[in-house]
């Protein structure tokens, strides 16, 4: 228990015996002033002679709270933080120390910002409400161990200004919402219609893309593993979600394509919407005599699983093996069966019910095209996956 003793009135800055700074905002300035944007909610209280606190609310993002030092001052090396009870209020002290984060230049001064976010900036709400004092502790880098400077952020006329910050704060976007909304759009074999579920995930697309400055959309994706075979389909598909975005509000300039999944900044404001249909993935070749997977085909199968999990949850996967002409029927039989029940394994070894797959092998009697030419016998060595019910 820190048995220093504070003597005088309340004054902007108060030195004790123990060598320790003490900074707190008098009684007839602790004010509160709600600032508010588009996407932003700030509730500020200005501390005379040091800086500032602050509560901060960005829309999709956690709350922060946080003290700003507009002094030049030798670096904060060590902080902590935990909630005072006034003198006046008869309360057992806090002992929890919360976890800060320093935030070295945050403005063009290079001003520091000792913060907080998420759960422990909430906590700090809820003690101002009660009357409590959240306060920041910390040493600087030319100070002894026993030296540190210690910020009371007063509760004094917090409750008037609170209300507003509250209802600020409601109206937006939860966190995590940018998240939720870069879950795959998924399509059916050979459609590019929009369900009704995917029509409300680019209805908060573009709510998100309104309320934050500098958002915007970037359609991807999800099966480019299949090279040139996913173009197609993918192109189709995507101009399909950006004439919808366009419907609901969104301005072109908004919205770009680029089939490949990019690597995201951190704080990137940037939706990627992700394309996922099988129909590039849906059929497998193979050189002559061959029965094995290569690991692209491993890889492409996996994502196929995946989408057969999550959007074909009920449907079997059915398995069709073809061959070319060459060779014996009885032979081209055999090795279509191979074929199949090698696909069969290793969707079985990812997790794919056995239940749901079924291996039809049609050796050479169903060709896609004529087998006079190796061109064509290279597409009839095939299989295809197709999904039922």
């Amino acid at each position: 228990m820190n048995k220093c003793k504070i003597s005088g009135l309340i004054v902007f800055l108060i030195s004790s015996v123990c060598n320790a700074e003490y900074i707190t905002t008098p009684l007839l300035n602790a004010d509160w002033n709600l600032n508010k944007g588009q996407a932003y909610c700030q509730l500020k209280q200005t501390i005379p002679f040091y800086g500032e606190a602050d509560f901060m609310q960005q829309s999709g993002e956690l709350l922060r709270f946080s003290i700003k030092e507009n002094r030049f001052k030798p670096a904060i090396v060590k902080a902590s933080l935990t909630v005072e009870t006034p003198s006046w209020l008869h309360q057992s002290k806090s002992e929890e120390h919360y976890l800060v984060t320093l935030e070295p230049a945050v403005d063009i001064q290079s001003h520091p910002r000792l913060s907080v976010y998420g759960e422990t900036a909430e906590a700090m709400l809820d003690a101002l409400i009660k009357g409590l004092s959240p306060t920041f502790s910390y040493r600087r880098e030319a100070n002894s161990e026993k030296e540190q400077t210690k910020v009371s952020v007063s509760s004094v006329k917090f409750l008037e200004q609170y209300q507003r910050f509250f209802d600020c704060r409601k109206d937006f976007l939860q966190y995590g919402f940018k998240e939720a909304l870069e879950k795959s759009i998924f399509f059916k074999q050979k459609s590019n219609s929009l369900n009704s579920k995917v029509i409300q995930q680019l209805q908060d697309t573009v709510r998100y893309v309104k309320k934050i400055k500098g958002a915007g959309v970037t359609i991807i994706s999800d099966t480019e593993i299949a090279g040139k075979q996913d173009k197609a389909w993918f192109i189709k598909r995507a101009n399909k979600i950006i004439a919808k975005l366009n419907q609901l509000g969104l301005p072109k300039n908004k919205v770009s394509i680029n089939r490949k999944i990019q690597s995201k900044a951190k704080g990137n404001k940037v939706i990627q919407l992700r394309v996922f249909g099988p129909d590039a993935l849906e059929t497998i070749y193979y050189r002559k005599g061959n029965i094995n997977l290569t690991q692209t085909e491993k890889e492409r199968l996996g994502v196929l699983a995946q989408y057969a999990k999550v959007f074909l949850p009920d449907s079997q996967i059915v398995i069709k093996s073809h061959t070319d002409s060459k060779g014996s029927r009885a032979n081209n039989l055999r090795v279509s069966q191979k074929r199949g029940d090698v696909v069969k394994q290793f969707l079985l070894s990812i997790g794919i019910d056995e239940k749901k797959l079924i291996v039809k092998a049609y050796g050479e009697t169903r060709p896609a095209t004529i087998n006079r030419f190796e061109r064509g016998r290279a597409r009839n060595r095939r299989v295809n996956i197709d999904f039922v019910g």
